[in-house]
């Protein structure tokens, strides 16, 4: 059945590529879906290495998209031709995931859009789904990630008119008392936190456990609010890049509540599920 699907829809795809050939540079790239959808996919990423294409894609999924990991591609050329880098009319990949087998077939649908038909076989026994979309030229912002680092040993000090955590990395929270300073000690040391992150960029940080996961429960003196809806609103390139990575960080680590000790942005800061 599989078989049949895909001889079926590549005929279908060399039938609909354009007369004339293409250049493997037209397939390179960074591709985003014009109108990503359930059941597809939401971005594409060709890169040429010479006689194949490794292909990476992501498929549309909420919050963001999900990544299907990255394949190697197969170059579709016309009968008699060779010439990758000249004549290549399209590339073909497959990806094999836990829900289904995944076959991937792109052709240059005109100046800057590539055609890109999905054929779907599950593993529940569904029937198979194909998928006929169209991507254009992508430009995405740099991927921004959290700097994470053990914390040590913690030392309550007094310095420069203030009281801070310190750790091995330096100072991590300051405080306006002794007191405020020895509840947060105490707290991050009761929800088992050990590992400090920030995204500087954005002026978030919070903590995690050794593993990278958050704290459950809640501990005797903490103050926590509860995370209502996640969302992100663009605001520009690399802002929508901060937002995108302060999103992923509070959605992949399961983030409930945000808990506060002292003045929010000087003082400790930390999110447990």
């Amino acid at each position: 059945m599989k078989t049949h699907l895909f001889c079926a829809t590549l005929s279908a795809a060399l039938l609909l590529a354009p007369a004339a050939f293409a250049a493997s540079a037209d397939l390179e790239g960074t591709w985003d879906n014009e109108r990503p959808a359930p059941g597809g996919l939401a971005e594409f990423d060709l890169t040429f290495e010479g006689s194949t294409f490794s292909v990476r894609a992501a498929a549309t999924c909420s919050p963001r998209p999900c990544d299907l990991g990255t394949a190697t591609g197969f170059s579709l050329l016309p009968p008699g031709r060779r010439n990758i880098s000249r004549d290549v009319i399209g590339v073909s990949a497959g990806f094999e995931g836990g829900d289904a087998s995944r076959q991937v077939i792109a052709t240059v649908a005109g100046r800057n859009r590539l055609q890109i038909v999905m054929i779907q076989s599950y593993r529940d026994g569904r029937p198979a789904a194909i998928t006929t979309e169209t991507f254009r030229r992508a430009d995405r912002a740099d991927v921004v990630a959290a700097e994470c680092v053990a914390a040590g040993r913690l030392r309550i000090r007094y310095d420069g008119g203030e009281w801070t955590i310190a750790g091995d990395p330096g100072t991590l929270a300051a405080f306006d008392s002794p007191e405020e300073a020895g509840l947060a000690r105490y707290l991050l040391q009761a929800q088992g936190l050990t590992t400090y992150c920030a995204i500087p960029d954005g002026g978030f940080s919070y903590w995690t456990k050794a593993d990278g996961s958050l704290p459950r429960g809640a501990v005797v003196g903490e103050y926590c609010a509860a995370l209502g809806a996640i969302s992100v609103r663009r605001q520009g390139r690399m802002w929508q890049a901060v937002a995108d990575a302060i999103a992923a960080t509070l959605l992949d680590t399961r983030a409930a509540a945000q808990c506060y000790v002292g003045v929010p942005g000087r003082g400790l800061t930390y999110f447990r599920r």
